[in-house]
This record gives structure tokens, C-alpha cells and sequence, in this order.
């Protein structure tokens, strides 16, 4: 069997009949300070609908595996400025959508608040998992002298009241929520993130050490 990572064949015993996942987990634990993103099995690359139906085959003596890795905190960083810019792009937004809300197209501008809730999701399960991929939590970096998992508590009291003015359909209270509460409320986690990529891409500490201006 052959395996490659990053072009160049690898020095290590594979169990010809071990599968695809059994190998990947071999060449990750001798190769921990990086993250495969593509795989090639016999100079096929393996889309992730394909990559998940071929983990639990048996690959053969006479299989060539080719890896591609990436480092995890140049990836990390990646994907929290593109979250940054997500943000950024939101607060811009919060002033029609409030506007909406009290002129009679509150229906459509509702399923748009529903977007803008789930960006919130999205962020705090993308910390989760840069974390997982860091093997360093980023719950104690901190922006502006306060920690994320305190900014983070600070956005689930705002999610709050906003679904309670959902539920009582109050419309009035959530144009004002929306309008002056969650515009820099979203600023704030712009430049947090941005701050955090730029921390996690140069290398520095992640945990409470971290800090930005």
C-alpha cells in the first residue's frame, strides 16, 4: 500500500486490510500538529458524500492513499473572519429590518429575524468546534477585558428577550431590540472575531492570556 501526505510517500506500516478511517486516524495521531482536508483513493479525490461512504471499506494491498493537509490555525482563522464579516454585514441590516417590522411587512422581515438568530447558533458552534480542532478552548480569549464565554452570556440575554417579544408578538419591543440593541451588539462580535483569527493565525495563546484592544 501506498500513502502519501502532501505529495510525499510516508514511512509507516499500514495493515493492508485496514480501512480508509483506520488509516486516516493512523497518519493523524503521528501527525498531530495538522488536519487533512482532501483524500485520494487510487487518484481519485473523494468528495465528502463519497469520503463518508468509503471510511469503513477495506482499501487493499495494492490501494494508493493520497492525503492533503492544512495547518488547523491558518483553517481556524480562516473560517473566523469569514464569521466576522457575516457579522459585520448583519449589523447593516438590523435598521430596514427593524424599519419592516412596524410598516406592515412584518411577515417577511420576521423569517429574516429567523436568519439573523441562526448566525448566533452558527458562531457559537464554530467556537466549539475551532476549538476541538485547536485542542484549546477559546472561551477565555478575551476582547476589550472580557472573556468570549462572557461576551457569549451577554448574546444569550439578548436572544432572550428577543424570542419573549416573539412570543407575545410584540412588535413594537422587538423593532427596538433589533434596531438599537443588536447593531452593536454585532460590531462587538466583528471585531472580537477578527481579533481572535488574527491570535489564532499568528500563533499566539488562545486561552486567558489573549487580548485585543
Amino acid at each position: 500500500m501506498i500513502v502519501t501526505l502532501d505529495a510525499r510517500r510516508l514511512d509507516m506500516s499500514f495493515d493492508p486490510n485496514c480501512t480508509l478511517e483506520t488509516l486516516i486516524e493512523q497518519v493523524r495521531a503521528a501527525h498531530d500538529r495538522r488536519l487533512i482536508v482532501s483524500v485520494a483513493v487510487d487518484g481519485r479525490p473523494l468528495t465528502e458524500d463519497d469520503l463518508q461512504q468509503a471510511l469503513g471499506e477495506p482499501l487493499g494491498a495494492d490501494t494508493q492513499v493520497d492525503l492533503q493537509t492544512g495547518d488547523a490555525r491558518a483553517l481556524v482563522g480562516d473560517a473566523l473572519r469569514a464569521l466576522a464579516r457575516q457579522f459585520e454585514e448583519a449589523s447593516r441590516q438590523h435598521a430596514g429590518l427593524a424599519e419592516r417590522l412596524t410598516t406592515g411587512d412584518s411577515g417577511e422581515a420576521l423569517r429574516e429575524i429567523g436568519a439573523h438568530m441562526t448566525l448566533w447558533q452558527t458562531c457559537h458552534q464554530a467556537l466549539i468546534q475551532c476549538s476541538g480542532l485547536l485542542h484549546d478552548s477559546l472561551a477565555g480569549y478575551r476582547h476589550e477585558g472580557r472573556s468570549v464565554q462572557e461576551w457569549s452570556e451577554d448574546v444569550i440575554g439578548k436572544l432572550v428577550e428577543i424570542r419573549g417579544a416573539l412570543e407575545a408578538r410584540d412588535l413594537v419591543l422587538l423593532s427596538d431590540l433589533i434596531r438599537y440593541e443588536l447593531p452593536p451588539l454585532c460590531e462587538t462580535w466583528h471585531g472580537l472575531l477578527d481579533g481572535l483569527a488574527e491570535q489564532v493565525r499568528s500563533g499566539a495563546a488562545c486561552g486567558t492570556t489573549a487580548e485585543t484592544a
